[in-house]
């Protein structure tokens, strides 16, 4: 086997592991303890207002172009 198809088949397995890694439940329970990372529950007000315009626009009044 060529040099660069095991260099290949070795990143492959890299990837996968770093991939699993990062979603084990042991990682996330960690990274979930690092205030930095922590999900906000809630939006700000000028997002919010952003979405509730797209949302608006979203239900408006359907013009199609022929």
């Amino acid at each position: 086997m060529c040099a660069r198809k095991r260099t290949e088949m070795r990143e492959a397995e890299i990837s996968n592991l770093i991939t699993r890694e990062l979603g084990s439940d042991t990682n996330r329970r960690f990274l979930n303890r690092i205030p930095g990372l922590r999900t906000e529950q809630s939006l700000p007000d000028n997002l919010r207002s952003l979405l509730e315009r797209l949302e608006e626009t979203e239900r408006g009044p359907r013009t199609y172009r022929h």
